[in-house]
């Protein structure tokens, strides 16, 4: 098995050397306060211009805080996982919407197209299991 030159080098110096050597420096930033694309951003924004069906869902509810394959991250941003998606990977607005979108509800999500595999709660908790 071939030996990278830098396996055992601090991160720092790996960092350093790809940057003398002008190599790209990959630094995985996740953004998890605002849309990390800036045309996902404005198709919001702009209530989609060009796509009625995506602005129609939206007003209905079908937003990616009920998508199943929706990460959430906090009180209003997570991340796409839906690889049909053209948002896959990218940091969205709860409120958003794409074509993609696979209704599962609010609460937990499968991460899955397939119904049955699909939270049944609806966000909510069993209420037998509050009960004290």
């Amino acid at each position: 098995m071939a030996r990278l030159w830098f396996a055992n080098l601090p991160f720092e110096f790996v960092r350093w050397k790809r940057k003398q050597e002008n190599l790209p420096v990959n630094e995985n930033r996740v953004v998890t306060d605002r849309f990390s694309h800036q045309a996902s951003e404005r198709l919001y924004r702009d209530c989609w211009p060009a796509e009625p069906q995506c602005r129609e869902q939206c007003e209905q509810g079908q937003q990616c805080g009920g998508c199943s394959f929706y990460a959430k991250f906090n009180a209003d941003y997570g991340l796409c996982c839906n690889r049909t998606s053209r948002h896959f990977t990218e940091t969205v607005f709860e409120h958003f919407t794409c074509p993609a979108y696979v209704h599962e509800g609010w609460g937990p999500h499968s991460f899955s197209e397939h119904a049955e595999f699909h939270c049944r709660c609806g966000g909510e908790p069993d209420s037998a299991s509050t009960e004290a």
